[in-house]
């Protein structure tokens, strides 16, 4: 049978004079070490047990617990916040314009079944005609700027002239003009 205090005292030892309790350790270490063992060391082995208690509490907040529950909730919460970004992120119109307007479309535009055969074509004007009509001078830069990163300058400079003079974009259009003109110029 246990030869010292019983887990009840042990415990108000912990909460309330830990300075005892460190004491009855020490003793029951060298003097009795299964009864330190059994009673004594899982004190000292749980870390969700609280070294602190509040003035006027009698049980153990249980730091290490609350701690690892906070964790928990922040990585929830982070895994959540990532979920909804990429859920609202594929929404997006311009995006599904774009996915529109630049997929290869295999009929024929009206304006390439009136050109004759003989009339030599634009080479500004690109392959695929866009609508301008359903295009924001947003949605032309945005297009605009997308050809210039694939190195198709000419349609590029035709997306982009589309924009009307007194736009937010007007000036930006106007530079990556300028920035086409260098481009080709370099050979880049």
């Amino acid at each position: 049978m246990s030869t010292g205090p019983s887990k009840e005292d042990l415990e108000q030892y912990w909460q309330n004079s830990r300075q005892y309790f460190d004491e009855l350790a020490r003793h029951y270490q060298t003097a009795d070490p299964e009864y330190y063992r059994k009673f004594i060391k899982p004190f000292y082995d749980n870390p969700f047990r609280s070294t602190y208690t509040a003035p006027g509490q009698t049980k153990s907040t249980g730091g290490g617990a609350r701690f690892l529950v906070m964790m928990i909730a922040v990585a929830v919460m982070g895994i959540a916040g990532a979920g909804v970004y990429f859920f609202l992120s594929a929404g997006d119109p311009i995006t599904k314009k774009l996915e529109q307007f630049t997929e290869p479309d295999e009929k024929m535009t009206q304006r390439e079944l009136k050109a004759p055969e003989n009339k030599k074509v634009d080479p500004v004007e690109p392959k695929e005609e866009t609508p301008a009509e359903e295009l924001s001078d947003d949605d032309l830069f945005i297009l605009g700027a997308k050809h210039i990163s694939e190195k198709k300058y000419d349609e590029a400079v035709f997306e982009l002239r589309k924009i009307k003079p007194g736009s937010k974009r007007y000036k930006e259009a106007q530079q990556l003009i300028e920035s086409v003109k260098y481009l080709k110029k370099m050979g880049k």
